[in-house]
């Protein structure tokens, strides 16, 4: 080996060790939050609420869709069915991926949770986008803004 490749080897494998020491930091934070009591971590979120460590930390935790269904009701409008694993701030995400398209109208909105499952169903309305909107046209730009929240897709 090179001195090259081995000074490769090693930033790879430091990036490796920070991604663990960041899991682990959220982790401990989490266990931190629930030793004190929910009460506390709520008082922390109506007094500081972009301070909240707890509450920011918990958004980092990788969240799984393991269905999306997009169907087209109009011709600038569809409405679209995601599943994904239930978990600690889902909701949050998911609205604010949709919040982040522009030309996107939400027309209306349902957030369920079903078992272990969080369902979230919507109808939008698709502006001048500058290209034609069609399914898969939708469904990339969903998978988009679904990836930039930081969610993961897993196919059953």
């Amino acid at each position: 080996m090179d001195k090259a490749s081995i000074i490769g080897d090693a930033v790879s494998y430091l990036q490796k060790l920070q991604t663990q020491v960041k899991k682990l930091k959220v982790e401990i934070t989490r266990l931190e939050s629930s030793l004190k009591g929910e009460t506390a971590g709520q008082q922390d979120i109506v007094e500081n609420p972009k301070k909240s460590q707890s509450g920011e930390s918990e958004y980092l935790c990788s969240k799984k869709i393991v269905q999306m269904d997009v169907l087209k009701v109009e011709d600038k409008e569809f409405y679209v069915r995601l599943v994904c694993e239930k978990g600690k701030g889902v909701a949050v995400l998911l609205f604010r991926a949709l919040e982040s398209l522009p030309s996107f109208d939400v027309l209306s909105s349902n957030f369920t949770t079903v078992f272990e499952r969080s369902v979230l169903t919507f109808s939008v309305n698709v502006g001048e986008c500058g290209e034609e909107m069609n399914l898969s046209t939708l469904k990339l730009w969903l998978t988009g803004a679904l990836l930039n929240q930081r969610f993961e897709f897993k196919i059953l």
